[in-house]
């Protein structure tokens, strides 16, 4: 599927984050993830309920934080600090209760996982009916795409991830029982005026017409799950993290204490 040989390992989300985080560290990371910050602070606090989980290459739990949702919990693949808010797992089998979020947040993971179609279908597994999937991701169709995809630029993982048009996420969506679907651009003219200051490059774009243009180096994808008749599972729970992960996340937490 991803041309590689049957010789060569396949890297997974897991091999990559470390290297994408100390990317998103250096200058060019960092206006980025400002721009998409500033997206999810307009559209996060739309989105109400009682939990939601995030997974993704930002190290910490602070893009949830713009959501009106009352609980979040991060996933991560990595032995980070021990925390009530961060659940280690596979990426490829998430420990999460299916029908229990209300919002899930996936931050460039597709663009670095070995099997992007089987992290969609688990996180689409573990939300409501009417919950919410907001996806972000780069957008090859941009300046930033063509950037990397000539080479361009000091950092290698942002050339080995693969960048999916959010056309064929919609379509992945749809046989995930998702029919109603948002997109957003930003950042139009990254990486080639990173250096000016956000005001400044908001007001270039707002005067070169960028801004409805699907050439933004970056788009989110607000999706939402079909309901086909089901009912919310809120009141069944107590406001815990724990209450939502099943058995898989007893046995892993208990491996984990076991090493």
């Amino acid at each position: 599927m991803f041309g590689h040989s049957s010789s060569k390992k396949t890297e997974t989300f897991a091999d990559q984050l470390p290297l994408a985080r100390q990317w998103l560290a250096t200058g060019k990371g960092r206006y980025l993830l400002a721009s998409e910050e500033r997206m999810l602070q307009a559209m996060l606090p739309r989105i109400f309920g009682h939990h939601a989980v995030m997974l993704g290459i930002c190290p910490d739990g602070k893009l949830l934080d713009y959501s009106q949702v009352v609980h979040g919990t991060v996933l991560t693949p990595l032995a980070e600090a021990p925390s009530e808010s961060v659940i280690r797992l596979d990426v490829n089998e998430w420990p999460v209760q299916p029908r229990s979020m209300d919002l899930v947040l996936l931050h460039h993971v597709l663009e670095f996982s070995e099997k992007p179609h089987r992290v969609l279908r688990e996180a689409c597994r573990t939300i409501v009916p009417g919950g919410k999937l907001v996806v972000v991701g780069f957008n090859p169709l941009s300046l930033w795409g063509i950037y990397r995809l000539f080479g361009m630029g000091a950092n290698s993982i942002m050339r080995r991830g693969r960048y999916f048009h959010h056309r064929r996420i919609e379509d992945w969506l749809t046989l995930l029982n998702f029919s109603r679907c948002h997109l957003h651009y930003g950042g139009h003219l990254y990486p080639f005026c990173s250096h000016l200051k956000p005001s400044h490059q908001s007001w270039l774009q707002n005067h070169a017409g960028l801004r409805k243009l699907p050439t933004g180096s970056f788009y989110m994808l607000v999706a939402t799950k079909d309901r086909a008749g089901m009912t919310r599972y809120h009141s069944r729970w107590q406001a815990s993290h724990k209450r939502l992960l099943g058995a898989s996340y007893a046995r892993n937490t208990a491996s984990r204490d076991a090493m």
